[in-house]
């Protein structure tokens, strides 16, 4: 079968791979449609070691086949998947921190990880990661579940308490769906920080108070919003390093950053700036099982929209001058989809 992968900075090839078959507790997914992410971009910009496994990990498929000792999934079963449950074995699982277990967490980065992600007809994962798709949602919008979970994550791992005022550094799908899962909350005024029109424009429409450009704009709003204090948080998901001291400077004194988009490259910071605003940092990666199921019951009750953010689908061999569109930003799309059966 084809594949589409990362090889390297600039690179992005389609190669034949052999189909895959199930091992013992796997199970055999046939991919319906599968989103390119940020992190797929970025990788391709910045030349990232990216392992062939997460290339294309926004998927959502139909169970084929599965192998021995698989209980919680069948054939025929609509499924989409994350980060495995803890081992159970490790040294993390045994501190009772099984959400970094270093088993499951090494497979979701590439590390023992399949030949191949979503950007190919098949795919076999441990069937311990899927979730399956309620049945009320399209394919579009179960493409979506992933960056759902993402943002979600983001919202709980971060300081946000409801009523605060929250600014969103970047208007990508993260950072618009990180707007709507803050909303959803508690948050009591949500001011978007976008330098694009369209995506300003977007932010208002899938909930956002306020969407407006970096710099003089965003401080005017801000303190309008606060009476000069600031933003109790800011979640940056940007992904380029500029915006992480940039960030810091939108919060209040004693305020908070979760840092959720993702860079390879340095940054440079003020670090006696955040020790004399006393800032609280915090990072967000991934997510737990149970915040996916989450993530698609609030797709599939309305309560997070992302209809509005897919802009369309390519085939796998559109897919490699797809991502260097983006990339350069030719295509400003804010998600594509990927089919990769289409011809």
């Amino acid at each position: 079968m084809r594949t589409g992968l990362v090889t390297g900075k600039g690179h992005f090839e389609l190669r034949e791979v052999d189909e895959p078959t199930p091992g013992p507790g796997d199970a055999l997914v046939e991919i319906s449609l599968c989103g390119i992410c940020g992190s797929d971009v970025h990788a391709y910009v910045e030349g990232w070691p990216y392992a062939p496994g997460i290339c294309g990990h926004e998927w959502v498929g139909t169970i084929v086949a599965v192998g021995s000792d698989v209980r919680v999934v069948g054939t025929g079963d609509r499924v989409t998947g994350g980060l495995a449950p803890g081992c159970g074995r490790c040294a993390e699982c045994r501190a009772d921190l099984a959400a970094y277990c270093s088993t499951a967490r090494s497979y979701y980065i590439g590390a023992n990880a399949p030949a191949s992600g979503g950007f190919a007809p098949f795919m076999a994962a441990s069937a311990d990661r899927l979730v399956r798709v309620p049945d009320e949602l399209t394919d579009d919008d179960a493409a979506v579940i992933e960056p759902v979970s993402v943002a979600l994550h983001a919202v709980r791992r971060s300081r946000m308490r409801a009523g605060d005022v929250v600014c969103v550094v970047g208007c990508g799908p993260i950072g618009l769906l990180v707007a709507q899962c803050a909303r959803l909350a508690g948050a009591g005024h949500v001011i978007a920080v976008e330098p694009d029109a369209d995506r300003r424009r977007l932010a208002l429409d899938t909930g956002a108070d306020v969407a407006v450009e970096p710099g003089a704009q965003m401080r005017e709003a801000v303190n309008e919003a606060t009476g000069g204090l600031r933003a109790d948080i800011a979640f940056d998901c940007a992904g380029i390093p500029q915006t992480i001291q940039q960030s810091v400077g939108m919060v209040r004194y004693g305020g908070s950053v979760c840092i959720v988009g993702v860079t390879g490259s340095d940054a440079t910071i003020r670090p006696n700036r955040w020790l004399f605003k006393e800032i609280s940092v915090d990072t967000s990666l991934a997510f737990t099982l149970d915040e996916m199921r989450a993530a698609a019951g609030f797709i599939a009750d309305g309560r997070i929209s992302v209809t509005p953010l897919v802009n369309g689908t390519v085939t796998l061999d559109e897919l490699p001058q797809t991502i260097d569109d983006l990339a350069t930003k030719r295509n400003p799309a804010v998600k594509l989809l990927v089919d990769p059966t289409a011809g």
